[in-house]
């Protein structure tokens, strides 16, 4: 699909997500002002927009006359226009990731290892539920349960199946920023702002350097996970305004598309700022208001509707270990730290000035001082009855700064030793820029009202009365552009994109076995591993960020190094672009071993679906496959049960004779979860 046909078919769903998205608002106005009557069935009432309600209705005319005569259309058209544009938007921002060209990828250094998860999707429309299990690194492990990946997450779902895994992410990049605009403009109209406020906060927050800085490194997941998590903030505030049901539902669905859409330091990070959440649901005497019941359901219902990646992840969760850092080396001096909402020189973030490590997606936050300045001034021009929520967002950002500080989970760290896997909690700090831009579009909004500053001429000194009032407040544009530009340019530095060199796929061809054997590219490069896993070549180690615990890696068939041979039985068979490539000997993926004989066997298979044949001479033996067992897997011999009994390895007793065996993991945990799915969304429906 070329980039005009691309361009149109985002377009197109742009429309029926805008008009998704602002359901809520219109829903608000029409049963809260009387301005329009719904048929009486709560379940259209909470999710049928006003419009289409008509269109079923009366399907000759578009809309009821009595409709007709209440109903502004500037009002329905103004956000779906507003979205819209800020659509335009991100593809502006995120323009180079519109060539769909899957050789050439975002620049990140680290891209391609972190996407490696995301051929879940390509391995499920080959081979179905054979891809619950992923065969492509350090042995395998069950699919649905890697807390980093992002490939649960619907928006990757939906993308991977039409685009691919490359093309994909690229889709998703130019989503996310679009989201992050939405959550920035939907909290502007949870707090009434008008349109220039709300238009600009959300046009800021999309080229602020919580987002694009974090694609330095590549870490798509993080950009995902952040901009949903934005979405929490108008929400919870229009939960706690309202209390209607329908913003229930929307908080749960929100925090289930946040829990499965990565990384795991913005979701944690999140769970950290929960308390903040006590200036919303207690009154200021100290009373606990009702409204905790609500956020108490939809906390259930998120949990419910997260459940296919929740409950195989807490499943195996005693099994996963990651490398700790009870120093919090990453972190920076609060003081210092907070000096990143004002710096965009990316030459800086390469440096170790002002105590941080050279790794800039670990820093960048920057929005400016103009934002910061606003949201300062939100102390001067705040209304007693937005205090709840400015409070709630300052002290929300205050927190997440001094979160991403690293200082209170040093203190911490003693009574709690499971912070000390928050090896790189800077990134947190992210969290505090959309309730920071949000302060500063209010005080912004303010101004504007206020006609401040003004121009008044008098006749005389001493006639009271201006005889001339002119307002400078569209002198506010000059700052606004100039902050817009500044974060803008701070943006570019980071989202773009480069060619796979095809040296790359050349030295993985040769790296290709006639059946399932480990094998490893040049260890620690990233731009191998997605490649590789679309190829359909077996890691080992490969490169992620956590492993299982008490288990080896497989050792490596083919081995490629750069440098210094590795130790062992190698013999060296060819060299690709300075980079040789080595044969391990002994090392099948499949064997009937007897004592110290081996007979080597014949696999295929892809995921969690793998055929072996073996023809044993021995009497006696057993089948070992070098992938990691686990709850859930099974074995048939010739089309008949037979039983696993590897601790670590797939291993079955293996019979003398040509044999065919069959190994499927069918685990319990994925349709447990995926039922509590439907059960949240049934329970949803039923709530509305």
């Amino acid at each position: 699909m070329n980039t005009t046909k691309w361009m149109i078919l985002v377009a197109s769903i742009a429309v029926l997500l805008d008009i998704y998205f602002i359901w809520a608002w219109r829903r608000y106005r029409a049963l809260n002002q009387g301005k329009q009557s719904f048929p009486e069935h709560p379940f259209l009432k909470a999710c049928v927009p006003k419009p289409f309600m008509n269109l079923i209705l009366r399907w000759k005319k578009f809309i009821s006359p009595s409709t007709r005569e209440n109903i502004d259309h500037r009002v329905w058209w103004k956000p779906v226009l507003e979205i819209f544009i800020l659509l335009i938007w991100a593809m502006w921002i995120g323009r180079d990731y519109l060539n769909l060209n899957s050789h050439i990828v975002p620049a990140g250094r680290e891209f391609g290892s972190v996407v490696q998860a995301n051929h879940l999707w390509t391995r499920f429309e080959t081979c179905g539920w054979c891809a619950l299990w992923d065969g492509s690194e350090r042995g395998g492990f069950p699919a649905f349960v890697d807390p980093y990946a992002s490939a649960l997450n619907p928006i990757v779902i939906i993308t991977t199946l039409i685009f691919g895994v490359v093309n994909g992410v690229k889709v998703a990049l130019i989503i996310a920023l679009w989201i992050a605009g939405i959550a920035q403009w939907w909290l502007g109209d949870a707090l009434k702002l008008k349109t220039i406020p709300r238009m600009w906060g959300a046009m800021m927050v999309m080229v602020a350097g919580h987002l694009a800085g974090r694609m330095e490194l590549g870490v798509f997941s993080m950009v995902l996970s952040t901009a949903i998590g934005s979405l929490t903030f108008a929400s919870a505030i229009l939960l706690t305004k309202t209390g209607e049901k329908r913003y229930v539902v929307w908080f749960a669905v929100i925090l289930a598309l946040f829990a499965t859409a990565g990384q795991g330091y913005m979701q944690i990070g999140w769970l950290l700022t929960l308390p903040v959440y006590l200036i919303l649901i207690f009154n200021p005497q100290g009373k606990a208001k009702a409204i905790w019941k609500k956020f108490s359901i939809a906390l259930g219902l998120g949990a419910l509707l997260a459940a296919p990646f929740l409950v195989p992840f807490l499943h195996f969760f005693p099994n996963l270990i990651k490398d700790f850092d009870p120093a919090f080396k990453s972190g920076q001096p609060l003081g210092y730290y907070l000096l990143n909402l004002l710096i965009d020189d990316h030459h800086f973030y390469l440096t170790t000035e002002l105590g941080k490590l050279p790794y800039p997606y670990l820093y960048t936050m920057y929005i400016g001082w103009i934002p910061l300045l606003l949201a300062l001034l939100t102390v001067r021009f705040h209304s007693k009855e937005d205090s709840p929520w400015l409070w709630f967002m300052a002290t929300t950002a205050g927190l997440a700064l001094f979160i991403g500080s690293t200082m209170p989970l040093r203190w911490l760290h003693p009574l709690i030793p499971g912070l000390g896997a928050l090896r790189y909690a800077p990134v947190i700090g992210g969290l505090a820029i959309t309730p920071l831009i949000a302060l500063a579009a209010y005080a912004l909004d303010k101004l504007l009202v206020l006609n401040y500053p003004e121009l008044k001429l008098f006749a005389t000194k001493t006639l009271q009365r201006p005889v001339f009032i002119f307002s400078l407040k569209w002198l506010w544009l000059v700052p606004l552009l100039l902050a817009l530009r500044s974060g803008y340019n701070f943006s570019q530095e980071w989202l773009y994109t480069r060619p796979i060199d095809h040296e790359v796929y050349r030295l993985l061809e040769n790296l290709k076995t006639p059946s399932l054997a480990w094998v490893e590219p040049p260890f620690g490069e990233h731009f191998y591993i997605e490649p590789a896993v679309s190829m359909g070549l077996k890691l080992s180690p490969g490169i992620m960020p956590w492993r299982w615990r008490e288990r080896d890696f497989p050792n490596p068939s083919l081995e490629a190094k750069r440098d210094e041979p590795p130790p062992g039985d190698i013999k060296h068979i060819a060299t690709i672009n300075g980079v040789a490539i080595y044969a391990h000997a002994d090392t099948p993926y499949a064997a009937v071993v007897q004592g110290e004989e081996q007979s080597i066997c014949q696999s295929s298979g892809l995921g969690g679906r793998l055929n072996v044949v073996c023809d044993s001479p021995y009497s006696s033996g057993t089948l070992t496959l070098r992938e990691n067992t686990w709850s859930g897997w099974f074995a048939w011999v010739d089309g008949e049960p037979t039983q696993l009994i590897g601790e670590k390895w797939l291993e079955t007793t293996a019979l003398p004779g040509k044999r065919t065996y069959r190994f499927e993991y069918r685990p319990w945990d994925v349709p447990l979860g995926i039922f509590f799915m439907l059960l949240g969304l049934t329970f949803s429906i039923g709530y509305l």
